[in-house]
């Protein structure tokens, strides 16, 4: 069923109460961020739930703060907000080993002016004898009190069973394919802004503070009926830029959204141009084997270079960029944005690609033609596609180890171009 038709349920509370540690509980997947320290998750998380009969979709929020100690505090409360206004059942978290706290009675008394159902979730009662603690909970007045240990997963089937057992809606499954696209590339380039422009509202914040990003993100968004899963990332850092361990977790996330996506879009900053780090994601990307398109963000700041010179440069700095088209864009003035979606969805189709054998024989006969191949007295005798996304082809000869690395390199960017597999990583085996 698309996400937004399922029933929505929102994990709420302050700073260090244990919400992601309980949207990794349900979801049973540590796809939240979790450290103890407060403020590690920001933007709003997603996960679509079973269970039992029923469906749901948890939204992980950042921590509730009642005073504003900066504007990343304003942005956080503001996507909190946002996340209990598109909920139909809200976890109000709260810490059982320390008690109730005065941010925990001003959220409460917010939460009681609202007409959904509230479940308050009393976190950290990791054994029976400290069971006694989450009686004080009466107090906030949102009915009773559910103690779990999200740590150790105890109590949290009997809160969920409690949170379903009004939802009636019937188990649908999905009615087509959607693209799953990572939004990926170096911290402060714009990932968040591009997703923002696409949605028209700020689902991810936006902060000058590069690294403001450190989940990743899936939405389900439609653009001229066809579906797809953006997923916003944590900026991919050098190992030597990591200084603190959630960067580092939203790293190893970030090539974890690559390599469960169908198609990567790799953002880079107009003004700054290539960077060595755009070279590294762009070289993962490829070794992971998806389709790729490079968005030129901040295009609106140009001066003059055109879109070709622009291109150019790129492919100056790193040669494998002339394979993979390259998106000139503005996420300030959303110049192109909805078109990097017609060049993802065509790369998708195009990894996708099963071709027939009358036009692999007809491509055989061609690469035996070839200049390097007939310099070398190589002779091929089959060509063969062994799987799509990415494409994966088989070439025989008695010869192969007489081939050289340049006339792999011909043959690879010959089967490209014949086959029109611009932004498709393309995989060539050589066998006897």
């Amino acid at each position: 069923m698309p996400r937004n038709k399922l029933i929505k349920i929102a994990i709420v509370g302050r700073p260090n109460v244990g919400k992601s540690s309980l949207f990794n509980s349900i979801a049973g997947t540590r796809r939240a961020i979790v450290e103890p320290r407060s403020g590690t998750t920001r933007d709003r998380l997603y996960a679509d739930i079973k269970w039992k009969d029923k469906e749901f979709t948890l939204i992980d929020t950042g921590g509730f703060e009642a005073k504003l100690h900066d504007d990343m505090t304003e942005l956080v409360l503001k996507q909190l907000h946002a996340g209990i206004a598109e909920a139909d059942i809200i976890f109000f978290v709260t810490d059982g080993a320390i008690g109730i706290t005065p941010q925990d009675t001003e959220l409460a008394a917010r939460l009681r002016k609202t007409s959904k159902k509230i479940c308050l979730v009393v976190n950290k009662i990791d054994d029976k004898s400290v069971s006694g603690r989450a009686l004080e909970f009466f107090s906030l007045g949102l009915g009773d009190p559910y103690p779990i240990s999200a740590t150790h997963n105890t109590g949290v089937d009997a809160l969920l069973d409690a949170a379903v057992a009004g939802i009636e809606r019937p188990v649908q499954t999905p009615s087509g394919k959607a693209v799953k696209v990572a939004i990926v590339g170096r911290p402060n380039v714009g990932k968040s802004s591009y997703l923002n422009a696409l949605l028209k509202e700020e689902r991810a914040i936006v902060h000058h503070i590069a690294g403001t990003t450190r989940d990743a993100t899936d939405t389900d968004f439609n653009y001229k009926g066809k579906d797809y899963i953006l997923i916003d990332t944590a900026g991919i850092r050098h190992d030597l830029k990591i200084k603190e361990s959630a960067d580092f977790y939203g790293s190893v996330r970030s090539k974890e959204a690559i390599r469960r996506a169908d198609v990567a879009m790799i953002i880079i900053d107009g003004y700054d141009g290539l960077r060595e780090d755009d070279g590294r994601v762009i070289d993962f990307v490829i070794k992971s084997g998806k389709a790729l398109v490079i968005a030129v963000n901040k295009w609106d700041l140009n001066e003059g270079v055109s879109d070709k010179k622009c291109k150019e440069m790129l492919i100056n700095k790193m040669s494998a960029v002339k394979n993979y088209p390259v998106i000139f864009m503005s996420c300030k003035t959303k110049k192109n944005v909805t078109a990097s979606l017609d060049a993802i969805w065509s790369a998708y189709e195009r990894a996708g690609a099963t071709i027939t054998s009358e036009k692999l024989s007809e491509i055989l006969d061609s690469i035996n033609g070839l200049g390097e191949v007939r310099y070398n007295n190589i002779k091929f005798k089959s060509l063969r596609q062994e799987k799509a996304l990415p494409p994966e082809f088989t070439l025989t000869s008695k010869d192969v180890n007489n081939i050289k690395d340049n006339m792999k390199r011909q043959i690879e960017n010959f089967l490209r171009s014949e086959l029109d597999l611009e932004g498709v990583p393309v995989r060539v085996r050589f066998s006897k």
